[in-house]
């Protein structure tokens, strides 16, 4: 059964505010960071919902590239266009029809790998906090992606049977539960640990594309997790680095493919 209290603890050492467990009326400081980061995923809501006539995804995907734009001062505009490039790409060549995301945000990656999908494909994409989780449902549903992405709480330990669940199709079995495409997105701390995890459970495997965007964003904590990545992939007897764009110094967005082994 679910326990707020359990999945607090674990959010909690990250620095998480979980609604269940504090109640449901927060109020903070203009300073405490909650203020600062719930508030920009509000607006950015309200800016999709008051500019784009509902059910245009293109429309609501270019009101928020405008709006981060905007709220960002244009900072991490080049290594984002080249991630939406590299993505786009991908799906195009790769065509999957079962993916996963490791951390929704706000849901604009969500909505353009669900408009890369075929009408029967699914995506399945995991967040660990519910606030965003919410944002995330509602602006997926308001661009009209609904019906081909799933959006989970939690983590990659926690939700593994339930996401597994939710990429087969009615009357599969879970443990048929395969993944074409992954995107990693999440805390990049995470990245290996979690890759890990999904291999364990047989949601990656032979055929899979993983990508992996270890740029560091404008809003983002700076994290040394990102770069184990790609020594993982490129270390790994199993997966081949298709492409690496190195978008700073440190960083970079990685697509592996795994093997089919003979």
């Amino acid at each position: 059964p679910f326990s707020p209290a359990g999945l607090g603890a674990g959010l909690g050492a990250r620095g998480i505010v979980l609604s269940e467990s504090i109640g449901t009326v927060v109020q903070v400081g203009k300073n405490h960071w909650t203020s600062f980061m719930y508030g920009r995923e509000r607006q950015l809501l309200e800016y999709v919902v008051g500019n784009v006539e509902e059910g245009d995804t293109q429309g609501v995907l270019a009101a928020m590239d405008d709006f981060w734009a905007h709220h960002f001062g244009m900072k991490g505009t080049d290594s984002w266009s080249i991630r939406k490039d590299m993505l786009d790409a991908t799906l195009k060549e790769k065509g999957p029809m079962r993916c996963l995301e490791l951390g929704t945000y706000c849901g604009y990656s969500a909505l353009r790998i669900a408009q890369a999908l075929p009408s029967e494909g699914k995506l399945v994409s995991l967040e660990v906090d519910p606030l965003f989780s919410a944002i995330s449902t509602k602006i997926i549903e308001y661009a009209g992606q609904q019906g081909k992405v799933k959006v989970l709480t939690g983590t990659v330990e926690t939700r593994i049977k339930r996401l597994k669940e939710c990429l087969v199709s009615s009357g599969q079995s879970p443990d048929s539960a395969h993944a074409d495409f992954v995107l990693c997105d999440h805390s990049k701390e995470r990245f290996v640990p979690d890759l890990e995890l999904l291999e364990q459970g047989g949601v990656l495997g032979p055929g899979t594309t993983v990508m992996g965007d270890t740029t560091l964003y404008p809003g983002e904590e700076s994290c040394e997790g990102g770069a184990n990545l790609l020594t993982h992939f490129a270390s790994s007897d199993k997966y081949r680095v298709a492409q690496h764009v190195g978008t700073d110094r440190s960083s970079g967005i990685t697509v592996c493919e795994w093997q089919h082994m003979v």
